[in-house]
């Protein structure tokens, strides 16, 4: 639980110590993301989609109701779920954010913070894009590969 919560700190320190002001595009997306995190790593599938966004689409073809499922598969699997990001950049245009990040996932209590437990989890980059819908950040489409 520590380790989580230190790896929790970390990333919200990365996002606080943002020189965007709170209401900025960027620093909203980073706060969406976090969010997602902290609910996955809460197990909870609702707080995840909440984020989600009903037209989600991706190039795999699964749509918001398959990615709950996916999400729901992977919380009943693993009764631990520890993950750090990494984001390695956010593109915003006209209320599109293209986000491109790194993460390290393990299904027990890993101090991901470390980079030499980050080689053990298992490593996704991912492009994320994302779409205001009203005063709202939500998820409209992920890929990924294995790698970090």
């Amino acid at each position: 639980m520590f380790k989580t919560c230190l790896s929790l700190f970390a990333l919200a320190v990365l996002v606080a110590c943002s020189s965007e002001p709170a209401d900025a595009p960027e620093t909203q997306v980073r706060k969406t993301l976090t969010l997602i995190e902290e609910a996955a790593e809460q197990r909870s599938l609702s707080g995840i989609m909440a984020h989600i966004s009903d037209d989600y689409a991706d190039h795999q073809g699964y749509d918001s109701k398959q990615i709950a499922r996916l999400a729901q598969l992977q919380i009943m699997r693993n009764q631990k779920i520890n993950i750090f990001t990494l984001i390695r950049s956010i593109d915003i245009e006209n209320n599109v954010a293209s986000v491109e990040l790194s993460a390290a996932m393990a299904s027990r209590d890993t101090d991901l913070s470390l980079e030499s437990n980050r080689l053990k989890a298992d490593a996704v980059k991912f492009s994320v894009l994302l779409k205001r819908e009203d005063r709202d950040w939500k998820v409209h489409s992920v890929a990924w590969k294995q790698g970090w």
